[in-house]
């Protein structure tokens, strides 16, 4: 447990030019939020961590950002940055140093890279505490090769006796603080790794503790479709409401368990509704026979919607034969949707219904309603759709 008071710097004055977007990659909008502010809520939320130096290019921007969010601007401090990585980190040191000279380790963490183990920052900063410096590190994925002048290969290193440095990285504040005053111009213009620089100025080895795939940057545009995705996995909570145990249902649970937080499936009985459900969800799959008994099921279920995030509600209607559904014309069933979409938009909520006529899609049906629900909750809402 960590006792001591811990500092973060998150350097985010970049201009982001392999991004090629019109802003800098911090400020792009992941499902309507600042890329930055991810990685900042990432660290705020943690006790232990008693101030955040955000270095930023545009403090009067980021300011107005902090201030339209509900994040808690207690600990967090807005500093401008420099022209480069070394200057602007050295600018958080500077700016901690003045506001807050008791804490005892700093980490310093790109906030680009919107993911923030909380357990892999607690061991990095105890690390640091016992050796003076610890960063995260991750396999190398491909084979590092050195060209000469001309553009050709003089050698390739060694792939297993190599990682890739990461972050987050954590210092001793005095160490730090000391490899920042003795380096030199040309460190601070041209150097990008911290490490590196406690080595070379103050001695210090860093102990290095390999960190979860996660821990990736983003840097190019397809990065801000991985991050979407990611983030979509990881806030979707999905509860399978049925009222048989079927191989449908089984499958589907199987397909989206690989893809989403939480699957869990609950058999709808007589005493349904007596069920003291701890648990709250964002997304919910009602599985019907024939029609879709709406009223009782969402009166019955309706504690369990976590309803401060946006979801989807998927009814999954499997007919036993199309004969029931020839006096139904399609605008209707549409019509029907289009309805049920503008009830749930009070509880932030999209919904789509499936009608199952052909028998044997259960394959299909399953990577139909995964699709449904890792997109965008607002895209196919009010859509009736046929399998």
């Amino acid at each position: 447990m960590i006792s001591f008071g811990v500092g973060v710097i998150l350097p985010s004055a970049g201009s982001g030019e392999r991004l090629g977007g019109p802003a800098p990659k911090q400020y792009c909008k992941i499902n309507g939020r600042p890329l930055f502010m991810y990685a900042l809520e990432g660290f705020e939320c943690l006790s232990w961590v008693k101030r955040i130096a955000v270095v930023v290019d545009n403090p009067e921007h980021v300011q107005g950002l902090l201030e339209a969010s509900n994040i808690d601007r207690e600990k967090i401090l807005v500093v401008r940055g420099g022209q480069t990585r070394h200057r602007s980190i050295r600018a958080g040191v500077h700016a901690l140093q003045k506001n807050d000279p008791n804490l005892r380790v700093l980490v310093v963490h790109d906030a680009v890279r919107p993911f923030v183990p909380a357990s892999l920052v607690q061991e990095l900063v105890l690390a640091a505490d016992q050796h003076g410096a610890a960063g995260a590190t991750r396999p190398l994925v491909s084979t590092v090769v050195k060209g000469d002048s001309e553009g050709f290969m003089e050698e390739s290193l060694e792939r297993s006796k190599y990682v890739a440095s990461e972050t987050p990285q954590a210092f001793q504040f005095g160490i730090l603080s000391s490899a920042y005053s003795k380096c030199s111009e040309e460190e601070l213009d041209h150097g990008t790794e911290c490490l590196q620089l406690a080595l070379s100025c103050t001695g210090v080895r860093a102990r290095l503790i390999e960190g979860p795939e996660d821990l990736w940057k983003v840097t190019y545009k397809k990065d801000i479709y991985a991050a979407v995705g990611c983030f979509r996995e990881r806030m979707n909570q999905v509860c399978i409401l049925a009222p048989e145990e079927t191989e449908t249902v089984r499958l589907v649970a199987e397909t989206l368990s690989a893809k989403v937080s939480t699957v869990q499936r609950i058999l709808i009985t007589a005493d349904a509704s007596h069920r003291n459900l701890k648990e709250t969800f964002n997304t919910v799959i009602f599985f019907h026979l024939h029609e879709i008994d709406q009223d009782s099921q969402l009166l019955n279920f309706a504690a369990m919607l976590d309803v401060e995030k946006e979801g989807l509600i998927v009814h999954v209607i499997e007919h036993t034969n199309a004969d029931g559904m020839q006096s139904m014309s399609v605008y209707d069933l549409h019509h029907s949707g289009r309805n049920m979409a503008r009830h749930y938009e009070k509880l932030h909520k999209g919904v789509v219904v499936i009608h199952c006529l052909t028998p044997g899609e259960d394959q299909r049906l399953a990577e139909l309603v995964t699709s449904l629900v890792l997109a965008n909750s607002t895209t196919f809402s009010g859509q009736t759709l046929f399998l």
